[in-house]
Order: structure tokens, then C-alpha cells, then sequence
């Protein structure tokens, strides 16, 4: 029965997931939106844009790569009737002119404009936005178009975050597509007609943000394909990644690089853009990188159109990118993107559970009962203490039984993978059999050694912990540490 136990669990080690905060905990002046395509209906993530809408009292400068739903259509007819013509401008992209919502938003005399009017070609390059600022205090961005796809078919997202120095931000890039700071579009400036006027951090509430536009005339100082890139690098334990279009050899080439580093990397790819021609999906597969395509996951959208990561979403030092930005070459050099980082631990877990419902087809389950591992240090040197300790949690009203499996694979610097199992540490297969009682805590001292000071430099190695039932099912979560001697 054990060795049953043991392949089920070891057949499911690279899935990592751990309880979080919820989202009554976001920070203050943060609000998360996600569709979760139903097939059937909106569950009001239109709505929390038409009353982001209804709330403007001065101003709404709206950028949509296309415009089609009507309840936002017509929320922007009223916010100009109530705040003036003038005073709601709206972009989108040259493509989606026709949508009969954009065409009842210009038959009642609003302003809108595309990229066509600074004389490029609409078909070279897509005004992508998709966000809203009101009265330059408020910014509303993410992957979700205003379409009923969009809204209703599409697994979508949306962040509404109240900051003035980030909505300022939005705003200069808003006003160099539009011309003007105000009233009729002026001189516009679309694609890489744009200049880089803005700085990249802020605080919002306490919280650090960074924000990159793409493109632009000049890569002073980042671009948001440089953040992409020095966020992979700064990452410690893992990355979850939804992402609609991925063709971006560079950026699939470093998550293989933190891969065969120790880092979890863990995708999930739109099937209709996950097999496109240029897609990196075949590549990232290639190089047992654990990525799937939305189709492979029961319930699912039509299309899974996110463009989100999270780094570490079980540290203190997670975060979350997303935006506009599909994690392509036309992304960073052609089209007009947003890119936005929230440095936040509760905000990054909220994106984590969506990748989650993504990659899973359910969310994480709160009742379950969760393994922590966790190290003194994560980088050890000759002659200092190595501490490993994991702490046990039954969240649930009722007692649960269960055998932990704790593994260390000292990796490939020993030749083949070999590991080694606790409680025994021995090359056999071992577990601990334990029964908890409702709303309990366990804490366990799983390994301790001095590491002598004459130690050659060693690693990656890599601690696992799990929890399976006693036929086979994984319960909670599988945790991990990754560390090396230096």
C-alpha cells in the first residue's frame, strides 16, 4: 500500500500550491476582478467597470483595444452627458472601429480615436490597452477587453487600484496617444512615436508598484521585457504563469534557465495561441518545463486571454505581473502595452489562485490540510547550522489522517537524481503517519547538521513535503525548498 501511496505521490510532485490570504485582506485601495468564464453569463466584471464609470466626477480616459460591450458603452454616453463632452475621451485600436458598442459611443457624439491618426498603418500595429483612469486618480487595468467575449467567455482579469502617482502615469501616456491633456485629440502619438516620460516606481498605499508602456522611441531606463526578465532572475522559489499569446524565445528560454536552477515553473497557455506557428509552447515542453493548454483543464473558457505571472506567491517577496502585455516580440517593439508589477503578498496570492483555478480547473482548497517547509537561511556556508523545519496545519473543524512523505533530492551534481527520505534519511522509501486534530498545528524538526567548514560548493538540492491519504490522494499542498552550499 505504501508503494502505491508513494508513486501518487511522487507522480504529482511537480504540483506546488499552498493556502493564502483572501481577499478581504488586499491592501487598501486595491480591488481584483476575475471573470471566471462561465459559458452562460457575466459574473460582474463589466459591472465593476460601469461603476468605476458611474463614480467619475471630473474625468474617464478610456483606452480599449476594442469596445463592444454595451452596459460600458453606454455608462461612458452618460459619464459625458453628466461631466461633459470633453472631459471622456476614449481610445481603441483601428481594427474594432465597427463594434456596434464603439459606433453607438461615437453616433452620440463622443471623440474617439485609434492609432491610424498619426499616420501609421493600423494593420502594422494594434493599440492593445486595456485601461481606464477617472478623475486622474483611479487606474483600471489587466488582460479584460469590453466585449461580451470578453466579459462572459473569456477567462479575463481586471486590477482597480486608487493611487495618484500611478493614475498620473496612465494619464502621460494616455495624453500622448490623445495629443492633448484635455478636450478634442490633438497631435497624437501611437507605437514608437512615444516617448518614456515616466518614472517606473511608485508606492500606492504603502505598496510598490512598477509601471512600463510599450514601446516607445526610446528604453530609458527598463523595458517592460527588461523587468520580465530581472524579476525571472530575482525569483527564489517559483513561477506561475497564464498567458494568452507566448512567442517570446528570450523570456521562454529564461524560465527554462531557472527551471534547471531549482525554481518551480508552472504555466498555463491558450490551445487556439499555445499552437500557433511561433508559439514556445512545444519548446517549454521540450524542456520539461510543467505547462498545459487551457483546453486540457475541465471546466474552462473559450479562450484563457491572461497575461499575468506570479513570482513566489509563498514568500513575503511575492509579486505579480500584468497588464496588456502578451509575452511577445510585437508586445515589446509594436504595439501600444501596458505592464504593470504589484510588489504585495496578498495581491500575488489572489493571482496565484486564478492560475490555480487555470492550471487545475479548481481553486486551492481551503479546508485542506497544508505543509510548510522552511530553512534558517537559504544560502549556507562551510561551518554554519543547516535547519530544516515544517509546520503542519489542519485548517478543517474535523480531524484528518495522512501519511508526510519528506524527500531530498541532492539533484544532478551526484550524477542520476537520488533521494533520500525522512524520518530514516535513508535511500528507502519512508513516511510518517500522522493524525491531526481539528483546527491543529504541527511543528517538526526535519533536519539539522552543522555543515563542516572543509564543504565543497554543493547544489542546487531540493527538500519536498507532502501529505497523502491512505489511498493515494493527494492532500493540501506539495511545499519545497530549494538551497545550495556556497
Amino acid at each position: 500500500m505504501k508503494q502505491y501511496i508513494f508513486i501518487a505521490f511522487f507522480a504529482l510532485i511537480a504540483i506546488f500550491f499552498t493556502l493564502g490570504v483572501s481577499a478581504a485582506d488586499l491592501p487598501d485601495g486595491f480591488q481584483l476582478f476575475f471573470n471566471k468564464a462561465s459559458q452562460s453569463q457575466s459574473n460582474g466584471i463589466d459591472l465593476a467597470l460601469v461603476e468605476l464609470i458611474d463614480s467619475a466626477e471630473e474625468s474617464v480616459s478610456a483606452a480599449f483595444y476594442s469596445i463592444g460591450r454595451v452596459v460600458i458603452a453606454d455608462a461612458l454616453i452618460d459619464a459625458a452627458h453628466r461631466l461633459g463632452f470633453e472631459n471622456v475621451r476614449i481610445v481603441t485600436d483601428a481594427n474594432y472601429r465597427h463594434l456596434s458598442a464603439c459606433r453607438r459611443i461615437e453616433d452620440a457624439g463622443l471623440f474617439i480615436i485609434d492609432e491610424t491618426c498619426d499616420g501609421w498603418s493600423g494593420n502594422s500595429f494594434h493599440m492593445h490597452h486595456k485601461f481606464c483612469v477617472v478623475d486622474g486618480q483611479k487606474v483600471w487595468t489587466g488582460s479584460y477587453n469590453i466585449t461580451d467575449s470578453g466579459t462572459i467567455y473569456n477567462n479575463n482579469h481586471a486590477v482597480l487600484i486608487d493611487c495618484i502617482p500611478l493614475a498620473e502615469a496612465y494619464l502621460v501616456e494616455f495624453n500622448q496617444m490623445w495629443g492633448a491633456e484635455w478636450g478634442p485629440p490633438g497631435d497624437c502619438a501611437f507605437s514608437r512615436n512615444k516617448n518614456t516620460v515616466v518614472d517606473h516606481f511608485y508606492i500606492c498605499n504603502d505598496i510598490p508598484v512598477e509601471v512600463y508602456f510599450s514601446p516607445t522611441n526610446n528604453t530609458f531606463p527598463l523595458t517592460a521585457y527588461d523587468a520580465i526578465m530581472n524579476r525571472m532572475d530575482d525569483t527564489v522559489e517559483s513561477i506561475n504563469f497564464s498567458m494568452f499569446t507566448f512567442t517570446q524565445m528570450n523570456l521562454a528560454g529564461k524560465l527554462v534557465q531557472r527551471y534547471n536552477s531549482g525554481i518551480c515553473v508552472q504555466g498555463v497557455m491558450d490551445e487556439f495561441q499555445g499552437k500557433g506557428q511561433y508559439s514556445v509552447y512545444n519548446y517549454l515542453v521540450d524542456n520539461d518545463i510543467d505547462v498545459i493548454l487551457n483546453k486540457d483543464v475541465i471546466p474552462h473558457g473559450n479562450l484563457l486571454h491572461h497575461k499575468f505571472a506570479v513570482f513566489d506567491f509563498n514568500l513575503s517577496s511575492a509579486s505579480v505581473v500584468t497588464g496588456s502585455y502578451n509575452w511577445t516580440l510585437a508586445a515589446q517593439n509594436h504595439n501600444d502595452e501596458n505592464t504593470l508589477f504589484i510588489h504585495d503578498q496578498s495581491i500575488a496570492y489572489e493571482f496565484y489562485k486564478e492560475f490555480h483555478r487555470n492550471y487545475y480547473g479548481y481553486d486551492p482548497g481551503a479546508n485542506d490540510p497544508v505543509i510548510e517547509l522552511r530553512l534558517n537561511q537559504t544560502v549556507f556556508y562551510p561551518g554554519s547550522v543547516f535547519v530544516c523545519t515544517a509546520s503542519l496545519t489542519n485548517p478543517s473543524h474535523t480531524s484528518v489522517s495522512f501519511y508526510e512523505y519528506v524527500i531530498l533530492d541532492i539533484g544532478e551534481g551526484f550524477g542520476a537524481d537520488r533521494y533520500f527520505f525522512w524520518p530514516s534519511w535513508s535511500a528507502n522509501l519512508d513516511s510518517q503517519y500522522i493524525v491531526m486534530g481539528a483546527n491543529s498545528r504541527i511543528n517538526q524538526n526535519i533536519l539539522q547538521f552543522v555543515a563542516p567548514a572543509d564543504m565543497p560548493p554543493i547544489g542546487p538540492l531540493t527538500i519536498w513535503g507532502g501529505m497523502v491519504d491512505a489511498t493515494g490522494n493527494l492532500l493540501g499542498d506539495i511545499d519545497f525548498v530549494t538551497f545550495e552550499f556556497r
